[in-house]
């Protein structure tokens, strides 16, 4: 999908406000008339000040004051209703905001979301999404305040008297001119761009140091000797210092400008007072709020330097949202049968860096097809490739004699189980763990667990089913959590099953178990297998051998000890290594 947007700033942020900008607008439009009762006082206060000095008639001095605490009281209400309405909007936003970029990660190729680190889309999920939410929240009502107070203000004062609202206008020309040039130079973008990409890389850092603790402590290892971590860190500090220096000297001019705008207005207010007849109720006010408006200008500068932070953050969700080709969803109607065929299939994570070239072969519907290789010969690639992980870059997987790119991705998806090499369990209940968001029955999770031999050491748990995975120190084995993995397919049932070294994680008794029901699991199922240990594969009516990315010979477990160099190798090592005794080597 294109970009559809090529806005920024609080353009951009309305944008993405989509149908709550209504609510938006209700904010502004009620901080400004909070903006307005809020001088209220000011102007009534000037109004009976120079009543009573000109000696005027001031009876309704009473009547003033309680109007004056009138405006105050009703200017408060409308700031909370302002900030209600400006929560509930950013609330929404930030709902439909992460559902959307979700739900965009789901539908893009695996090989974007494995490009990027968990850190850099922890940030781009959770941070950056949240300081949308906070500014949308609170910087959108104190940005049109901080607009709507000094403009309301200066109007006052043009009125009352020119000559000290031009003298009071300075600091916000100064102001107007400062923050454009300062945050808007090419040396400003480029520090920011590091910041953000610093920052990526540090919580990727950090997410890395925390899986590794483990084998930190064994090898003795501190937080400064793990490089990635520490290196990071580093680095975030010198951009972060890089920043600062840039803006800190201008920064703090700035302050100090507008720290000490009084001493202009003072000055001529005092020349005028005694030479041009300027009255001390005049004066008075100019003393209050021709310095008193640019209060609202610091929120309004520290508000410029968020929109600058914020601005980066969303260009990486525009990256999501926009600049990512989703996978293609086809509109042809599921086949009739569910045979496989790989034709010709080529694919590269990276350009030129092909792990499967030129990769034929047939899984006919029903039948178990296992694919064996030496490490790296890229066997799980073509698993992956069959559920559209990637896409193939040259030839074509079809499922019953379609294309699979031809079907509809979350028909394909329905229609193939997969089990996954490595195990993901989810910090929720085991029976969520199981139906993953289905709508099945309690009964149908544990008939499923029954199956995948896991319901035995479920009933076991302080809740049984209604056990939180993570909690209090519940936690399975890898052969446990392998079988929760099998009750998910097995309450799947997809007519299509592939397998990826179901027995990765097991001792010989887990082993056990889960080829079991992998056996209940495969009855009727169009099956690959994709297998190490060749001993669990030998009943497979096809073995697939690739080796460098190429089908080095195909046939039965029997045909190729006769037929395959390589199939018959590896044999006698699974062999020998069954028949080791480490006893032997002492």
């Amino acid at each position: 999908m294109k970009k559809e947007s090529q806005k920024s700033g609080l353009a951009r942020l309305l944008e993405i406000a989509g149908r709550r900008k209504a609510l938006l607008f209700l904010s502004g439009a009620l901080v400004i008339l909070h903006a307005i009762l809020a001088l209220t006082p000011y102007f009534i206060v000037f109004y009976i000040l120079n009543a009573l000095l000109s000696g005027e008639n001031a009876s309704q001095v009473i009547d003033l004051l309680a109007w004056a605490l009138g405006a105050v009281a009703l200017s408060f209400a409308l700031m909370y209703a302002s900030g209600m309405a400006s929560h509930i909007a950013a609330f929404n936003i930030l709902y439909e905001l992460r559902c959307k970029i979700a739900e965009k990660l789901g539908n893009v190729p695996m090989g974007y979301v494995n490009n990027k680190s968990s850190g850099s889309l922890k940030k781009i999920l959770a941070d950056d999404v949240e300081r949308i939410e906070t500014f949308i929240a609170h910087g959108i009502p104190d940005t049109v305040k901080a607009v709507a107070l000094p403009v309301i203000c200066l109007i006052f004062l043009f009125v009352i008297d020119w000559r000290l609202a031009l003298v009071s206008f300075i600091p916000l020309l100064g102001v107007i001119i400062f923050v454009p040039s300062t945050m808007g130079t090419e040396e400003s973008k480029k520090a920011m761009e590091k910041y953000h990409n610093s920052l990526e890389d540090m919580n990727a850092g950090i997410v890395e140091f925390v899986r590794a603790m483990p084998v930190m402590k064994i090898f003795g290892q501190s937080a400064t000797a793990f490089t990635k971590y520490s290196g990071t860190v580093y680095d975030f500090q010198e951009h972060v210092n890089k920043w600062t220096q840039i803006s800190a000297p201008l920064w703090g001019m700035l302050m100090s400008f507008l720290n000490n705008a009084l001493l202009p207005v003072l000055a001529l207010g005092v020349y005028l007072y005694f030479s041009a007849g300027l009255t001390l109720s005049v004066f008075f006010l100019f003393l209050v709020l021709g310095v008193g408006y640019i209060r609202p200008i610091f929120a309004l500068v520290s508000l410029s330097t968020q929109l600058v932070i914020i601005d980066h953050g969303v260009k990486r969700m525009d990256e999501i949202l926009f600049d990512m080709d989703e996978l293609d969803s086809g509109s042809d109607s599921l086949p009739q049968n569910f045979s496989l065929k790989f034709d010709n299939v080529s694919f590269a994570y990276t350009e030129d860096n092909f792990v499967l070239k030129n990769v034929s072969f047939d899984v006919p519907q029903g039948s178990l097809t296992a694919l064996v290789g030496p490490s790296g010969s890229g066997k799980t690639t073509a698993g992956q490739l069959v559920v559209r992980f990637y896409d193939v870059n040259a030839g074509s997987i079809s499922l019953g004699g379609v294309n699979i790119k031809s079907l509809p991705v979350e028909k394909l998806m329905e229609n193939v189980g997969f089990v996954f090499q490595d195990n993901m369990m989810f910090y929720q209940s085991i029976f969520d763990n199981i139906r993953m968001g289905a709508k099945k029955s309690l009964a149908e999770v544990i008939a499923a667990a029954k199956i995948a031999r896991c319901h035995d050491f479920i009933m076991q748990l302080p809740n049984q089913y209604e056990t939180r995975f993570g909690d209090k120190g519940v936690h399975l084995s890898g052969g446990e959590q392998q079988r929760i993995q099998l009750a998910r397919v097995i309450l799947k049932d997809a007519p299509v099953l592939i397998l990826d070294e179901a027995t990765a994680f097991s001792d010989p008794e887990n082993e056990h178990l889960i080829m079991d029901a992998c056996r209940e699991l495969m009855q009727n199922k169009t099956v690959i297998i994709i297998a190490h240990r060749l001993s669990t594969i030998t009943e497979a009516e096809q073995v697939v051998v690739l080796n460098q990315g190429k089908v080095a010979c195909k046939g039965t477990h029997i045909e190729l000890l006769a037929s395959c160099p390589l199939y018959h190798k590896m044999w006698n090592a699974h062999t020998r290594a069954q028949e080791f005794d480490i006893k032997k080597c002492v």
